[in-house]
């Protein structure tokens, strides 16, 4: 049978002489691989739409196994990220998150949606005059957009073990094994946890209600950043 599906190609692996596997973020199916047959010689034709962080459309022939690209058109390539050393080693970053946390074949049409939203973004940054925090900023607000969508809830407006209210001026901690922030009394007896300022704590907030579009704007200090760094990998590691 065949396939047409609208896809983020996330990585490649060679597999022969001449092959190779695609690791693709379907609209139609969640994660798929399949395989591009004679892609790695010389003037292929397929081989220049199916570069990893390419959001196009692709053919798939499928009898047994992977099934086999047969045709591929390019959407976005993504050319100003690719061009940019700062902007393309933070998306293949949060690929590599993004692959982790997604199952084989879970469609999910919003995901798909937050992604593309995603790099669109450091497209448009990767375009202009910017301070290389913002590339951390959106990357961070869109892989903190992306564990909420896909369950893991993460509690920022109480303490997620008492239900208190997190009140600005009062020393709050995260714990991802709590799934949220900890007032001061709570992180007391919380074996794992890191301290968080206000200032993290309402950037979590801003990520979870707002658009990944608008998070360039956001101006945040080295130290806070520092801090969603810490939170994020706190988050990560017990997912």
């Amino acid at each position: 049978m065949d396939y047409k599906y609208t896809s983020l190609i996330i990585s490649k692996r060679d597999i022969s002489e001449v092959d190779r596997i695609y690791n693709c973020y379907t609209l139609e199916d969640g994660k798929i691989q399949a395989v591009g047959r004679g892609v790695r010689r010389p003037n292929a034709k397929l081989a220049g739409n199916l570069e990893p962080l390419t959001h196009c459309e692709i053919y798939v022939s499928k009898r047994k196994g992977l099934g086999n690209i047969t045709g591929a058109i390019a959407v976005n390539n993504f050319l100003s990220i690719k061009n940019d050393f700062s902007a393309i080693s933070r998306v293949f970053w949060a690929l590599s998150h993004f692959d982790k946390l997604i199952s084989q074949q879970e469609k999910d049409a919003y995901v798909f949606e937050l992604l593309i939203a995603y790099l669109e973004a450091m497209e448009k940054l990767s375009g202009e005059k910017k301070a290389e925090y913002k590339f951390d900023i959106v990357t961070l607000g869109f892989l903190f957009r992306l564990t909420e969508n896909l369950g893991y809830k993460i509690r920022v407006e109480n303490c997620a073990n008492c239900g208190r209210k997190i009140t600005a001026g009062n020393e709050n901690f995260f714990s991802a094994e709590r799934g949220g922030a900890l007032c001061a009394i709570c992180a007391k007896t919380e074996r794992k946890k890191v301290k968080n300022s206000d200032t993290s704590i309402k950037l979590v907030k801003i990520f979870l209600k707002n658009k990944i579009s608008s998070f360039s704007k956001l101006e945040v200090a080295e130290k806070d950043l520092r801090e969603l760094k810490l939170i994020w990998n706190e988050l990560i590691n017990w997912v």
